[in-house]
């Protein structure tokens, strides 16, 4: 099995620690060591990196950070600095100064002042599962394990330069998007392209791209996203989160090496709880 991550940064200012809005500027520099592995996000705030998919924990913990210090190279050439945290520490312009892009412009025009709490990064960790009711059979199985998962992963006791009190108040945040938190459980592959179909033809989403559940099929890459854990303070603490998430995946398909029939093993993987309701809109 192979597991890819993304992670997301902040850019900052080391002299008043205040958030630059230069993260383009920092990811044409740093392209030229990661190429097409280094984006921006949302807000000029925020930078992406993405590992290529390694099914060593050891090889992936190198590539987290290979891009980790190109990045950090990069912000230094510039004055800047990188940290890896789930919300600023510091206080905030808001609304934010989103990045360039017909998408961002189309959300703001939407989801109008959601989008002005959005300066929170999470790491993003993909295990490729290329059939999509294998993957949400597994995902059904994971549910239970996000608390669990963010818990590990609190990193973003900061809002507005204050102490919320909250390990993670990045995932309260998140909370806000009309599609977001843990996700339903999926009887199938249709039941699920049927429920995304309605949300985007209802308007509540955009596009595909925006199902931001905990857990969701990558619209793009044949993975399974799991996408609850906040930005993580060192590439130890990534790399914790990739195997934790490895090995609940590996525990979800366990069923499903023996000679039952597909349909079996797919009842078995992690059956809804006794009078759990089917999903619709």
């Amino acid at each position: 099995m192979r597991v890819g991550v993304e992670e997301e940064y902040l850019l900052v200012d080391p002299v008043s620690r205040q958030l630059s809005t230069r993260a383009d500027k920092v990811v044409t520099e740093a392209a030229g060591e990661l190429g097409r592995r280094v984006t921006t996000e949302l807000t000029r705030y925020q930078i992406e990196v993405r590992t290529e998919p390694h099914t060593s924990l050891a090889a992936l913990g190198e590539d987290v950070r290979h891009a980790r210090h190109a990045v950090a190279r990069a912000a230094a050439r510039l004055g800047l600095r990188i940290i890896s945290s789930g919300t600023p520490v510091l206080g905030q312009h808001t609304p934010p100064p989103l990045s360039a892009g017909q998408r961002y412009a189309q959300s703001l025009a939407t989801f109008r002042a959601l989008d002005h709490e959005q300066t929170v990064c999470a790491c993003h960790i993909h295990v490729e599962i290329p059939d999509l009711d294998t993957a949400l059979a597994v995902s059904n199985h994971l549910r239970p394990h996000l608390p669990a998962l963010i818990a590990l992963s609190g990193n973003s006791p900061f809002w507005q330069g204050q102490d919320t009190g909250y390990d993670s108040w990045r995932t309260l945040t998140w909370q806000r998007w009309p599609v977001a938190g843990p996700p339903p459980y999926f009887e199938s592959a249709a039941h699920y392209e049927d429920l995304v179909g309605r949300l985007i033809s209802s308007r509540t989403l955009l596009d595909r791209a925006g199902v931001y559940w905990d857990i969701r099929p990558s619209h793009h890459v044949p993975t399974l996203e799991i996408r609850v854990t906040d930005a993580a303070p060192t590439p130890d603490d990534t790399l914790l989160m990739a195997a934790a998430v490895k090995g609940l995946t590996t525990a979800a398909l366990t069923p499903y090496t023996t000679d039952d029939s597909d349909r079996d093993r797919k009842r078995r993987c992690c059956a809804p709880p006794a009078g759990a309701p089917r999903v619709t809109v």
